[in-house]
């Protein structure tokens, strides 16, 4: 079995690296451990993941407006019709290229995604949409949605809003589990919560039934998305961060900055230079990669995560650490919904 991955996995964060790590576990339940995979990324000389069945393919087109760019376009567009034609199945996944309007600098992928499935079509290939999250803010986008996912083999989403979207243009889907669920393949049907507190405030009161003396306190925040849901400023969104890492250390407590985004031309979508303005001496500290972030959570070397990422509190839950809740958007409301029952 030959399959062809279009993912989203160039922007150095840890979310899209861990759903493209258990999609091709998942694949391989399905297809077989001989499968082999060809996986496009707008980064192949950086991959989290690897393995020996799996190959990395730069996208077409990058950065097509710049004329350096001509050669390296012209080849990556003949690659992608040779992997086209060399697959057996097609399969796109995650909500980040199924979008039309973003509070990061990304542009919109919507034009790109109806040139890439033409050629599906044009080749008569099976393509699947897996786990997909798509998130549509204006009505005009509806017509592109609706040929994107037309005459698609199955279409698989991640939450209610998707299912519904697709449902209002006749498009049928099935609502699947994050990817991100399967970490710990032992555990993926477990529905426990070892403690959560759900909570739309970032602020010290979310601590004020504990004891932190001495207690290792992981924050997994992100700019912007959650304080401009309170019209607080970029100036107060800092300073509430601050107030929180000073309360926590005032009460003897140990911080550990997790940042899930590490991207290299967005700031907005950068954790790490957000956080890193609020390391303090031997009290607070940062991971500085993936990795280090992911084995945080792997070797279960905390007390008390605040998760605000939706990929943070899905790992919370795999590996049994107790987690503080923050969402921003519906899809962690959604998520946390789940976990409940």
């Amino acid at each position: 079995m030959k399959i062809a991955i279009f993912a989203s996995i160039w922007a150095q964060n840890l979310w899209d690296e861990l759903i493209l790590k258990n999609e091709i576990k998942l694949l391989e339940q399905t297809y077989g451990n001989e499968t082999k995979f060809i996986v496009f990324t707008y980064d192949k000389k950086n991959p989290f993941f690897t393995a020996p069945n799996v190959v990395y393919r730069e996208y077409f087109p990058v950065g097509i407006r710049q004329a350096r760019n001509i050669f390296k376009n012209i080849w990556n567009f003949f690659m992608f019709l040779f992997t086209v034609i060399w697959s057996d199945l097609i399969v796109i996944w995650w909500g980040g290229i199924i979008y039309d309007d973003e509070v990061q600098t990304t542009k919109n992928p919507l034009d790109s995604w109806l040139f890439r499935v033409r050629f599906f079509r044009f080749f008569m290939k099976k393509f699947i949409f897996f786990r997909v999250w798509i998130n549509i803010k204006n009505t005009e986008s509806l017509k592109k949605v609706k040929a994107i996912f037309k005459k698609a083999h199955k279409i698989e989403v991640r939450d209610n809003y998707s299912y519904e979207l697709l449902k209002s243009l006749g498009i049928e889907s099935s609502i699947e589990k994050d990817p991100v669920f399967y970490d710990r393949w032992e555990l993926i049907t477990t529905k426990s919560i070892i403690w959560t507190i759900s909570s739309y405030h970032f602020d010290k009161t979310l601590f004020k039934d504990f004891d932190l003396s001495w207690k290792k306190i992981w924050l997994a925040i992100r700019a912007w998305y959650f304080f401009h849901k309170s019209n607080i400023s970029d100036r107060m969104e800092e300073w509430r961060v601050r107030e929180v890492i000073n309360f926590l250390v005032w009460e003897w407590a140990k911080v550990v900055l997790l940042p899930h985004s590490f991207h290299e031309t967005d700031d907005l979508a950068n954790d790490f230079l957000f956080m890193s303005r609020f390391i303090w001496e031997e009290w607070v500290e940062i991971k500085t990669n993936m990795m280090e972030v992911y084995e945080t959570y792997t070797k279960k070397e905390i007390d008390i995560c605040v998760a605000m990422r939706l990929h943070s509190i899905i790992l919370s839950h795999v590996y049994e650490i107790p987690f503080i809740w923050i969402s921003y958007s519906t899809k962690t409301d959604e998520v946390l919904d789940e976990l409940k029952k």
